[in-house]
């Protein structure tokens, strides 16, 4: 599919868990892996993330506002044929989680 549309449909996307966030993110960088993603720019960044919870909150706000502003793109472009009422209020909508709204304030 993602050779044919340039993105991967949001149904291949690895289910939430109620696992730790460790293995939540050990099983990313799997799944990353199985779909020729885990390239060292990629994990550098998965890295970088992590390790911006250490330095400042204000670095992780930034981390975490770059990273909804990347999950919206991608979730507008993969949602675009859907119905409009659908995409508003699906789970997968990064609008819709409350980190992304808790940020917005």
């Amino acid at each position: 599919m993602k050779q044919l549309t340039g993105f991967i449909p949001i149904t291949a996307l690895p289910p939430s868990t109620a696992a730790s966030a460790k293995q939540q993110l050990l099983e990313t960088i799997e799944w990353l892996q199985s779909q020729g993603a885990a390239t060292e720019t990629n994990l550098n960044l998965l890295t970088a993330i992590v390790e911006s919870i250490l330095w400042s909150e204000e670095s992780y706000t930034r981390f975490l506002q770059y990273g909804f502003d990347a999950a919206i793109e991608l979730f507008d472009i993969s949602s675009q044929n859907w119905e409009f009422e659908e995409s508003t209020s699906s789970r997968h909508n990064p609008r819709n989680w409350d980190e992304y709204k808790q940020l917005q304030h």
